[in-house]
C-alpha cells in the first residue's frame, strides 16, 4: 500500500493541500476554498495510506475532526516549533503546506494533542471561556486603575470595584465628561463580571460528568475550578510518558542552552507549554499554605526551603510535586492520601 504525507495550510478563505510520496516527491498540490464540503472532497479521492500535518490553530480541532475517518492519521503540530516555515524568506501557502508534508514525512514536529471526545472538546471550549472573561476582567481592572489614576486618584486593592468604594473615588473625578467615561467602564466591568459568574456555572455543570474532577479536589489547595482547568488541559494523563514531561509542559521545567560547551544564558523556566496549567500549580500551593491543616504540600514546602534556602525554588518544587501528584491519582483513580506523602 502506498504511503502520502500531506501537509495542510488552513486559512479561513482558502486551504492548500501538498501531498508527498516516501521519496519526497510531490504528487498533489492543489488549493480550495475554506469549507467542509471541500475537505472532505479534498480527501475523499485520495488511495492508500494517508497522514495529514497541519499546524495547530482555530481550524485545526475543527478540520481533524472533519477528516479523520478519511485518512489515516492525523497530527497537529506546534507552529513555534516549525521555525522552517515562519521564518523563511520565501513564504506562500503552497510552499507552507508543503514543508508540513515534508516534516511528517521526516518526523520532525512537535504534536499538540486535542480531545478526542465530543465531551472533552466542549469541556475545555467551557473552560478556556472562563479563563478568556477572566483574563478580560482584569484587564478592565487594571484599566480603571489606570484611568483614575490620570486624575491623580491614587487606589489600591479591589475596594475601588465595590459600590461603596465606587462612589468615593468618582466623587474625586472634578471632571463630569470623565465621570461618565468612568461609569462606562464599570459598566462594562460589571457584565464582564456577571458574564464570568455564569461562565463558571456553566462550567462546573458540565464537569460533573467527569469523575477525575472529584478525585482532585481530594488534593489539597486544589478546588472545583483548579480541578476543571487541570483536567481541559491536560486531556488525558497517559499522554505523558514521564512527569518530567508534564512538568515541561506546565512550564515548570528548566532548559538549558549552550554551544561548544560554553553555556549561551544562565538557566531558566522554559517558556514552551501552557501557561494556564502553571498558573493552577501556582494557585494549589498558595491554598495548600494558607490551609490550617499540616498538609503533604506544607511539608514539602518547609523541606525545601530548608534545603535550597530560597523561596521560589521550593516553592516552584512543590509546584511540580502538585501537578505530579495530579497526575498520579487521576491515573490510579484514587483520591489523595496524606499518609503518601511524608
Amino acid at each position: 500500500m502506498s504511503i502520502s504525507y500531506v501537509g495542510l495550510d488552513l486559512g479561513s478563505s482558502n486551504f492548500h493541500q501538498v501531498a508527498l510520496n516516501h521519496h519526497g516527491a510531490s504528487t498533489i498540490n492543489r488549493e480550495f476554498p475554506t469549507s467542509a464540503a471541500n475537505l472532505i472532497k479534498a480527501f475523499s479521492d485520495l488511495r492508500g495510506e494517508i497522514h495529514v500535518h497541519l499546524e495547530a490553530g482555530e481550524l485545526a480541532p475543527w478540520a481533524s475532526e472533519l477528516i479523520r475517518p478519511l485518512v489515516t492519521r492525523v497530527v497537529c503540530s506546534h507552529p513555534q516549533q516549525n521555525a522552517w516555515i515562519a521564518k523563511d524568506a520565501d513564504k506562500c501557502d503552497g510552499l507552507d503546506a508543503a514543508k508540513l508534508a515534508d516534516l511528517l514525512r521526516l518526523n520532525r514536529f512537535k504534536e499538540v494533542r486535542y480531545p478526542q471526545s465530543p465531551q472533552r472538546q466542549e469541556f475545555k471550549t467551557l473552560v478556556q471561556h472562563y479563563d478568556e472573561l477572566t483574563q478580560q476582567q482584569a484587564r478592565l481592572k487594571t484599566k480603571l486603575k489606570g484611568r483614575l489614576r490620570m486624575q491623580g486618584v491614587i487606589v489600591r486593592g479591589e475596594e475601588v470595584f465595590s459600590a461603596r468604594g465606587r462612589n468615593a473615588v468618582m466623587a474625586e473625578v472634578k471632571s463630569p465628561l470623565v465621570r461618565t467615561a468612568l461609569k462606562q467602564l464599570y459598566a462594562v466591568l460589571d457584565q464582564s463580571l456577571a458574564a464570568q459568574t455564569e461562565a463558571q456555572m456553566l462550567m462546573l455543570r458540565a464537569a460533573q460528568a467527569l469523575p477525575e474532577i472529584r478525585i482532585m479536589r481530594t488534593a489539597p489547595g486544589v478546588g472545583p475550578i483548579g480541578a476543571c482547568r487541570f483536567s481541559a488541559y491536560v486531556h488525558t494523563p497517559q499522554r505523558f510518558s514521564s512527569t518530567r514531561k508534564l512538568w515541561k509542559y506546565c512550564r515548570l521545567s528548566v532548559s538549558h542552552r549552550s554551544s561548544n560547551g560554553k553555556p549561551l544564558r544562565r538557566p531558566r523556566l522554559d517558556r514552551m507549554g501552557c501557561g494556564r496549567l502553571k498558573d493552577v500549580s501556582r494557585k494549589a500551593f498558595e491554598a495548600a499554605l494558607r490551609r490550617k491543616d499540616n498538609n503533604g504540600f506544607k511539608r514539602a514546602y518547609q523541606r525545601a526551603l530548608e534545603t535550597t534556602h530560597d523561596k521560589t525554588h521550593a516553592r516552584l518544587t512543590v509546584q511540580r510535586k502538585i501537578v505530579s501528584t495530579l497526575r498520579a491519582m487521576w491515573i490510579n483513580q484514587t483520591p489523595y492520601c496524606d499518609e503518601l506523602m511524608r
